[in-house]
């Protein structure tokens, strides 16, 4: 992950005069890197979030500076930064008057400050942040893979001014895509979308990919603002990438860092039935009965109530090429009704009359209330394995 523009700019007046004309409300930009660039053309070489500095070298005035404002916004960068002196004297009024439209991050520094100076500054910054988070999602990867290697993964979390007793909340997310080939640019747009979001309410988190998922482990975010969180990386990405996707899980919020193990099982279980069930995301404090079953870490219990539950009826589907256990999912969640269910199925009701008597005898009980829902808890478990 790279840093926000706020936390590399941070000394930055009083160690190199930089001054911030406009774009405060987006000092939560991020910025990969910093370079040197001084005309409009260069900047279609930009692979956005680069900081970008410029002594107007070449230039007999200031009037192309407002055009190549514009063309650094349309590839994505993170801010402008205007070495005042022989070659721009002054900054333009309609330079300063868009970006504050647009809040476009502009800055100056006086001639006198060495840009060499400032940029390797930076530079080591950005390197040094990249590390740090390399660094962190170590730490969380064995806090929650190996939690009794505790003595490894406190101290660098600690050291990176985690509170190792606060809340914590995963969140489990899968991107989709009709071209694989196109999965590493998708996903890097996510990430640098989903830091930008969660940046507006705090930098302690951390996103790295575990297996095919994307992991986000956060600390004190309140559900809303996960939830909103995603809703905007959806809205965001959905409008770059419509024919793409992203699927969500998200575990409660627990207390210390030893809740974590237990948060991802959760996080990627929602996940694994918001995939099935086609859904943007689901939630653990909205998932019903899921709230309950994800609690069970043994998942040969899960199988086995399956089994003894809905098994017979799964195999006489199989052997026979009937849909009786499609049939009783319908009739359960249509609250026994043959009617909705006839409507469901485009099937004659006495059709479903005989399919529910027959489903009856094979699994040897009446479909009442608790038989009812012993049955529905055990579709739950199905769609959880």
């Amino acid at each position: 992950m790279a840093i926000t523009l706020k936390k590399l700019c941070k000394y930055a007046k009083e160690n190199y005069s930089m001054n911030q004309i406009c774009g405060e409300s987006n000092m939560n930009n991020l910025v990969h890197w910093v370079h040197m660039l001084e005309d409009s053309e260069t900047a279609d070489f930009l692979h956005g979030q680069e900081l970008i500095f410029t002594t107007g070298i070449g230039h007999e005035n200031s009037e192309w500076l407002l055009e190549f404002a514009k063309g650094l916004i349309e590839h994505q960068a993170s801010g402008l930064v205007l070495n005042l002196g022989p070659y721009i004297k002054s900054l333009p009024q309609d330079l300063i008057e868009f970006c504050r439209q647009v809040q476009f991050p502009l800055f100056t520094i006086p001639w006198k400050t060495r840009i060499v100076d400032i940029t390797n500054d930076f530079c080591r910054k950005i390197i040094k942040s990249e590390e740090s988070e390399i660094t962190i999602a170590g730490a969380f990867r064995n806090a929650i893979f190996c939690p009794e290697k505790i003595s490894e993964y406190r101290p660098v979390l600690e050291r990176k001014e985690f509170d190792l007793e606060a809340e914590f909340c995963v969140v489990a997310l899968s991107l989709q895509v009709p071209n694989d080939e196109k999965l590493a640019d998708y996903d890097k747009d996510v990430r640098l979308n989903l830091t930008k979001i969660l940046f507006n309410y705090s930098d302690r988190f951390n996103i790295f990919r575990h297996e095919q998922n994307l992991i986000v482990v956060l600390q004190n975010f309140p559900q809303s603002v996960v939830e909103n969180a995603l809703e905007r990386l959806k809205e965001i990405c959905g409008y770059y990438y419509p024919n793409n996707r992203i699927r969500a899980g998200i575990s409660v919020n627990d207390a210390g860092i030893q809740s974590l193990t237990q948060n991802y099982k959760r996080a990627v279980s929602l996940l694994n039935i918001a995939n099935r069930q086609d859904m943007p995301k689901l939630s653990f404090q909205n998932s019903g009965l899921f709230m309950l079953l994800t609690g069970v870490e043994d998942a040969k219990v899960l199988k086995r109530y399956y089994v003894d539950t809905l098994g017979e009826l799964e195999d006489y589907d199989h052997k026979n090429q009937t849909d009786y256990v499609f049939t009783l999912k319908s009739y359960l969640d249509n609250n026994k009704s043959v009617q909705e269910v006839a409507k469901e199925t485009f099937v004659h009701r006495n059709t479903i009359n005989y399919k529910i008597n027959k489903i009856k005898e094979i699994l040897n009980c009446d479909l009442d209330y608790q038989n009812g829902l012993r049955l529905l808890l055990a579709f739950k478990v199905k769609e959880l394995l």
